[in-house]
């Protein structure tokens, strides 16, 4: 038999063996604190939703006011040749057209885009488009969700004109991070890849806090 001033340390080490099973995660991130693949695509979807709107503002790309713009259609409705905001020289002309957009989120709250459209185009109607923008949303309250920039979502653009229109892929990039609540609640990261492929076509890939998307937006 054991000593008796050797038991307790023994059941000491015993109860904090029960502790740290009980405890392996606490402090730590669980799934259970990131957005539902249901949540995740809602987002996405505003974010889409927001950066159509934000095109059809700075390429002045009228839009039915029945509906939200859907990126697709507002890419394929791009003419890169604008009154204003670009400069002719004697191979063409260089553009920057600024963007400053908010709209309404579908529950209340709102979403802004910001940035500057940046291409350059030759005497034909030819160039590339190379632009960066930036997403904040604000208390934007989606049916399930309600999201924030943390601090924000940025856009990069990559495409080709030609004879001042786009050609085909139209792609953007989008990396940064949001926080959501109040079920759950927490903060996380995004990394996604569009493609517009057609007037009706528009596919995403990547990561949105945690959850994989492979899909149409």
């Amino acid at each position: 038999m054991l000593p008796a001033h050797r038991a307790v340390p023994l059941c000491g080490i015993a109860a904090l063996a029960v502790v740290s099973i009980f405890c392996l995660n606490c402090g730590s991130s669980s799934s259970s604190h990131n957005l539902s693949a249901a949540q995740a695509q809602a987002v996405s979807q505003e974010l889409f939703t927001a950066l159509g709107a934000a095109m059809a503002s700075g390429f002045q790309v009228p839009v039915p006011s029945t509906q939200p713009p859907l990126l697709p259609a507002i890419a394929q409705s791009i003419r890169a040749s604008q009154p204003s905001g670009c400069t002719i020289t004697n191979t063409g002309e260089t553009c920057n057209i600024p963007i400053t957009y908010s709209g309404p989120c579908p529950n209340g709250g709102t979403i802004g885009v910001t940035g500057d459209f940046i291409y350059s185009l030759d005497n034909s109607g030819d160039g590339s488009d190379s632009s960066t923008l930036t997403i904040t949303p604000t208390n934007c309250a989606l049916s399930n969700t309600t999201f924030n920039g943390d601090p924000n979502v940025t856009v990069s653009t990559q495409f080709s004109f030609q004879n001042n229109l786009p050609l085909y892929p139209i792609t953007f990039t989008e990396s940064g991070g949001i926080s959501f609540g109040p079920n759950p609640s927490g903060s996380c990261t995004l990394n996604l890849n569009v493609s517009v492929t057609s007037a009706t076509t528009c596919k995403v890939t990547g990561n949105l806090c945690g959850q994989s998307l492979n899909g149409s937006c």
